[in-house]
């Protein structure tokens, strides 16, 4: 294994590769992620710098930076990768570690941005899918910004953008087992 001139062995590198399937010790940083990702301006570090700071072992650097809760997971890194390294899985498994071991950020927006993915995974275990309106509500619960959407909503609401009622999906139930199976899964390794 090649360790970069490190004298111990680069356990987190070994973690993301496992979880996320791909070989992050495959990437040559060409740029080509950074330029193609349509939030790279708004990432502490672009998914390049994030590559090589994992097989530098910079995993305290990793998780604190907001990248990964910023990454979309549109695959448009991806499919410019020369080396067809599968980034978002990367991105996801970084996200999945963060959570695994409990990492806080510091930065606000990264706490806003997690709780934002919680909420939306929680609708979608709950209901099938996401409910806006009661997402929009939380959200601003949880982040204190309880009037953040006052003057959007009305309009929304009045447009029929954003249903007042909710309905679950036929397949909400095969949802929820998909979660718990999903869960065991994770438990195991």
């Amino acid at each position: 294994m090649i360790t970069l001139g490190l004298e111990e062995k680069n356990t987190f590198l070994e973690a993301i590769n496992k979880k996320s399937g791909a070989n992050v010790l495959n990437c040559y940083q060409c740029g080509k992620c950074a330029s193609t990702c349509p939030v790279s301006d708004y990432m502490d570090f672009r998914p390049r710098e994030i590559m090589q700071m994992i097989k530098l072992g910079m995993k305290e650097e990793t998780y604190m930076s907001n990248s990964m809760w910023f990454c979309l997971t549109c695959a448009a890194c991806s499919g410019r990768c020369p080396r067809e390294i599968d980034i978002p899985a990367v991105m996801e498994a970084i996200r999945h570690l963060v959570i695994e071991e409990n990492y806080r950020s510091t930065s606000k927006k990264v706490k806003d941005i997690r709780k934002f993915h919680e909420i939306f995974l929680e609708m979608i275990k709950r209901y099938g899918r996401n409910y806006e309106l009661r997402m929009m509500a939380e959200f601003n619960i949880r982040t204190r910004n309880f009037f953040k959407d006052m003057n959007l909503a009305p309009k929304a609401l009045l447009k029929g953008k954003i249903p007042l009622g909710h309905e679950s999906t036929k397949s909400a139930k095969a949802i929820r087992k998909m979660f718990e199976l999903a869960g065991k899964l994770e438990k195991r390794k």
